[in-house]
């Protein structure tokens, strides 16, 4: 638990000695309540309506009202993912019928407020020791729907915009394919925190520290959730296949064959085996705040899929 929010705790349990009509799950639903910030994408918007009526200086409108206006989070969304304001410009702007058609669905997400604080809260309850960041609702070019910085939870919101009115007949085919519905955007959330918080688990540059950083955090987004960030429907009949691949490849510095769909596996193939990874050390360990503990402050990887026993688990998931 970090030190503001100890020390916000404590004041609101002295406010509650004076006021004892106050719920005390109130103070902690306050102690971790969310920071959602959804400025950016305002000031997207303010943006693209000027550089819908000039396109020749979009360039110039996009950095005035939208990058100079932004938040620490689109300033880090920016370094790690959008790096040129002007592939960004030219992006939006062949786009724009697309960020026209999203604009409604993307510019109030108050409606999400209340399940992500839930989500919060049982994450603090298995896992005492989180830190709970910002989080930063941004626009940007199909890049990432998520991903993390030392100042909060990034969402690509442009990307979780898909809804059942959605005019998808007249989206670009690439864009449909990678499009993700809103209302996985609490989901999305989750699998971030995780990242947020896996400091403490060693650094690696393998396949097995990967799929293992990943797999963790659908493995705990789902317990916190009841849902992974990925679909791994399509993993039923290969589990097998997947794992003897993956054992020859799991010391190798390798990540894009494991994350792109191929011949021989379905896209995200790596967050699905780091996620059966984590699924069958829980089977073994069954002691749900035991099993984030030691996977959040893990040291050794492959002592860790030893433990696992992730073939055992293997044969009885697929009832082999």
């Amino acid at each position: 638990m970090s030190l503001v929010k100890a020390q916000l705790i404590l004041l609101l349990v002295l406010i509650i000695k004076f006021l004892p009509g106050l719920n005390y799950n109130l103070v902690i639903s306050l102690s971790i309540e969310p920071q959602i910030i959804t400025s950016d994408i305002s000031h997207f918007y303010e943006a693209f309506d000027l550089a819908k009526a000039d396109p020749g200086n979009a360039k110039k409108i996009f950095n005035k009202h939208y990058f100079k206006k932004g938040s620490k989070g689109l300033h880090d969304f920016y370094k790690s993912k959008i790096q040129s304001k002007e592939k960004f410009a030219e992006f939006v702007i062949s786009f724009q019928d697309y960020y026209q058609s999203i604009r409604e669905d993307i510019s109030c997400l108050d409606d999400f407020k209340g399940v992500i604080d839930k989500n919060f809260q049982a994450f603090e309850k298995l896992y005492p020791e989180a830190q709970f960041p910002s989080i930063y609702f941004l626009v940007g070019k199909f890049q990432s729907n998520g991903t993390v910085s030392n100042d909060g939870i990034l969402i690509g919101t442009e990307l979780l915009a898909r809804t059942p009115h959605s005019d998808t007949v007249n989206w670009n085919e690439n864009l449909l394919k990678v499009s993700l519905e809103r209302n996985h955007i609490p989901v999305t959330v989750c699998h971030e925190l995780v990242h947020f918080n896996q400091d403490k688990m060693a650094a690696g540059n393998t396949l097995l520290w990967k799929c293992i950083r990943e797999g963790s955090a659908e493995f705990i987004a789902e317990l916190i959730s009841g849902e992974t960030d990925a679909d791994y429907q399509g993993f039923q009949g290969m589990e097998w296949e997947i794992w003897e691949d993956f054992q020859k490849d799991q010391y190798k510095s390798i990540w894009s064959p494991w994350q792109e769909a191929s011949d021989a596996r379905p896209r995200n193939a790596g967050y699905w085996m780091g996620y059966t990874i984590c699924k069958a050390y829980f089977h073994q360990i069954k002691d749900t705040e035991q099993v984030l503990k030691d996977i959040l402050t893990i040291q050794n990887y492959e002592e860790f899929l030893e433990k696992s026993k992730v073939e055992d688990y293997l044969m009885i998931s697929t009832k082999k």
